[in-house]
């Protein structure tokens, strides 16, 4: 048995997108030169594709099935396009940058291998305007293994090619074979399997590694830029012989999309003087492996580091000011996902029974669902209780001297010359970071970004990649997933080392998604991209192309694409307590939920992933159709009448939203006249329905510093001195502004009433 292979795409391959990225490649480069004229250092793609096409249908006649380079470039001579001594140059430089382009394809070259070691008769057969040097020249810098196999080239000899089927007749006579004795290995379904087949050899169709949707629509109308033919082609050289979704999205989305950043930093690293970076867990882990990659291939004096922290563990108040710290780290910490005691809990960080001895036992209820005004409302009235205060400072002094404790333990602090290196945000956890570290340390304290939120002057110095809005960043953060939990806070073990706590939550959901997978492809594409783009100094991208990425995943995703992304795990506030995807799939009851039962209810309460229109997205056909009937009829008396029904037969005893009613505990007493004061006493004495309910508290006294001016047009408003006269369990402040607020908070307790009776009501009536 005789065994033949294909030579292009089947044993070697090229670091462009398509064969002619080659000629991108080279129009790139005759733009740096002063030997050629501007029309064909502009036009050159264009003519040498165009060019090749005309020597075909001038030089294949009578029985010649094929061209040779020289006879491509006589085409551009004839036409006074380029000179004979510019011919020479150019095919020579054609034939020098597909040597420098060209990369083996492992698993079929080691099949070629123990063939030959068994002793096996191998060919190696191309159909190929280049001459057979050149193509043994780049055979032999895939592996050496290839100098002495026989090789048939249809720009040689009789000059019969595959397509036809003569170049096959051609080797059977030259080498005296016969056609059941033989067996053909290629990639082209009618050059390497129909026609072969047809003459009775036994062939094999190698499947080889197609282009990603992404990058065809990348290159769309790029094709000749020769650096983005490079990135698009260094992607899938990195799947050669590989399998699976997320590690071929690492190559062809991941790395493109990180490498740049971490090129960047590395290089603006050196020029600073920066000698340790510490990878932020975890959305630095990816960063980190690229790296690691990068450092160890051009022999950087960069330390590289990784360092376990996170909102919840790094968002610690710092200051005396503990109230004003609290009230900041919330309004930066998805507060529209507070919806219970249990989850205030978490977001305060201590046990939620300790919380619920202090909140009005109705709001304990976890049926009830917060919404933000009630959160805010409710974190008011205990940050001014000064036996809370408390608690939280002794929970917080614990943990902050455990970070304490492992930042002196992994940081290197002996000079400036350190960084840590970020993804994404608003810089403010490293803010967060700083006030803790400044117990510590007095020097400068660097961060690199991928992007920012926002621009701000702080105690740190932000160094920023990508100095533009992206409207889709969180596709970002989906690309820099670790293979580990998130980072909680700290213990110290028995030998007195720091080490990090993490939460068990999404540890399986990862793996099982692919992550680790997705990162190797990425760390594949950057050792790649990185060999080859280094011929090229100077040669870049741009970063246009990150915008285009993230538009095309999030806006226009084919399917793989879009499965991928929607089911990866992401813990968007970082105080779930299970695995959710990033955007799941929506049943038919979610979209009822959603769109038909769903009235003042934010989406997050039937919704539980981080992005409902990239969920739409996953949507199928007939339930699009559903969504526009539920939102065409949601409004009309049908509908009206459909939730009610639902609300009394299907959802007895499901969650509620907040009512004024649940803030009040036995007798209590209203502070405030106004808007919503009167609303408040309306809604709280059963004159006004809440949620198709009356509610009947007893109130001892309605107070207002106003109270005349009420009394005349009937309402029982009193004097605020007459407050010591009555009994209450609650006062209730209701107005609007928190500013005002405070002012009568101070005043009460300056008059004797207790703070931990004091309750603003905020905006929430």
């Amino acid at each position: 048995m005789v065994y033949s292979f294909d030579v292009f795409d089947t044993l070697i391959t090229r670091s462009t997108a398509a064969p002619e990225g080659i000629f991108a490649i080279m129009r790139k480069l005759l733009q740096e030169r002063e030997d050629f004229n501007e029309e064909i250092k502009h036009n050159f793609y264009e003519m040498r594709i165009g060019a090749e096409q005309v020597a075909r249908n001038t030089y294949c006649r009578e029985g010649v099935e094929d061209v040779v380079l020289e006879q491509i470039y006589h085409v551009l001579v004839s036409g006074r396009r380029i000179s004979e001594e510019e011919s020479k140059v150019l095919q020579a430089l054609e034939r020098q940058t597909e040597i420098d382009h060209v990369y083996g394809i492992p698993e079929n070259i080691s099949r070629v291998k123990t063939l030959l070691a068994e002793g096996k008769k191998v060919l190696l057969i191309s159909d190929m305007y280049l001459d057979g040097d050149t193509i043994r020249q780049m055979l032999m810098k895939a592996d050496g293994i290839f100098a002495d196999i026989p090789l048939y080239v249809s720009s040689e000899g009789e000059r019969k090619n595959k397509y036809s089927g003569h170049l096959f007749q051609y080797v059977k006579e030259r080498e005296g074979l016969e056609y059941s004795a033989w067996k053909h290995l290629g990639d082209n379904p009618h050059s390497d399997f129909k026609v072969p087949q047809s003459l009775g050899i036994s062939c094999e169709l190698y499947c080889g590694t197609p282009m990603l949707k992404i990058e065809n629509a990348y290159l769309s109308k790029r094709e000749k830029d020769g650096a983005k033919q490079l990135m698009a082609g260094c992607a899938k050289l990195a799947r050669v012989g590989t399998e699976g979704t997320a590690y071929a999205l690492g190559c062809g989305i991941g790395g493109p999309m990180l490498y740049p950043y971490v090129k960047w930093l590395l290089e603006d690293s050196m020029e600073r003087g920066i000698q340790r970076l510490y990878f932020i867990a975890r959305d630095g882990y990816i960063l980190k492996e690229l790296a690691e990659v990068l450092v160890k291939k051009n022999g950087l004096d960069i330390e590289i580091n990784y360092i376990y922290g996170s909102r919840k563990a790094w968002r610690i108040p710092e200051s005396e000011n503990l109230e004003k710290e609290i009230l900041e780290i919330y309004a930066r910490s998805y507060q529209d996902r507070i919806c219970n005691v249990l989850e205030l809990a978490d977001f305060l960080q201590i046990p939620a029974e300790e919380v619920r001895k202090y909140v009005p036992e109705r709001l304990c209820d976890v049926r009830k669902r917060w919404a933000v005004p009630n959160v805010d409302a409710i974190l008011d009235y205990l940050l001014h209780i000064p036996e809370f205060i408390q608690l939280l400072k002794k929970t917080y002094g614990r943990k902050k001297q455990l970070l304490v404790s492992y930042l002196r333990q992994e940081l290197d602090m002996r000079d400036e010359h350190f960084a840590f290196v970020d993804l994404a945000g608003s810089g403010y956890t490293q803010e967060c970071l700083t006030r803790v570290m400044r117990r510590f340390y007095g020097g400068k304290i660097r961060n690199y970004f991928y992007r920012m939120d926002c621009v701000k002057e702080t105690e740190c110095e932000y160094l920023v990649f990508y100095p533009m809005h992206v409207p889709y960043f969180t596709l970002l953060e989906m690309m820099c997933r670790a293979p580990h939990e998130q980072t909680v806070g700290y213990a110290q073990e028995e030998n007195g080392n720091v080490v990090p706590v993490f939460a068990e939550v999404d540890g399986r959901a990862i793996a099982g998604h692919g992550v680790e997978a997705f990162i190797q492809g990425a760390a594949a594409f950057a050792e790649i991209y990185d060999e080859v783009s280094a011929r090229y100094p100077g040669w870049n991208v741009g970063l246009d192309h990150i915008g285009k990425y993230l538009e095309y995943i999030y806006c226009t995703p084919d399917q793989m694409v879009l499965n991928y992304f929607g089911d990866i795990p992401n813990m968007l506030t970082g105080r779930e307590k299970v695995s959710v995807s990033f955007a799941p799939k929506l049943s038919d009851q979610d979209i009822k939920n959603l769109y038909w039962y769903r009235e003042e209810e934010a989406a997050e309460y039937y919704y539980k992933g981080s992005d409902l229109p990239y969920s739409l997205k996953r949507c199928t056909e007939k339930q699009k159709q559903r969504i526009e009937n539920y939102m065409k009829y949601h409004d009309t008396w049908y509908g009206r009448i459909c939730r009610r029904i639902h609300k009394i037969f299907s959802h007895k005893g499901a969650a509620k939203m907040v009512c004024p009613h649940d803030y009040a505990a036995g007798q209590i007493a209203i502070y405030g006249a106004g808007k919503l004061g009167q609303r408040f006493y309306r809604q709280i004495t059963g004159r006004e329905k809440v949620q198709g309910t009356r509610y009947h508290s007893l109130v001892t006294i309605w107070m207002d510093q106003n109270y005349q001016e009420y009394q005349k047009v009937g309402l029982p408003v009193s004097s605020p001195k007459e407050a010591a006269q009555k009994e209450y369990e609650q006062l209730i402040i209701a107005v609007a502004k928190k500013e005002i607020a405070d002012d009568i908070r101070e005043l009460l307790v300056g008059q004797g009433v207790e703070a931990h009776k004091i309750f603003w009501l905020g905006q929430f009536v």
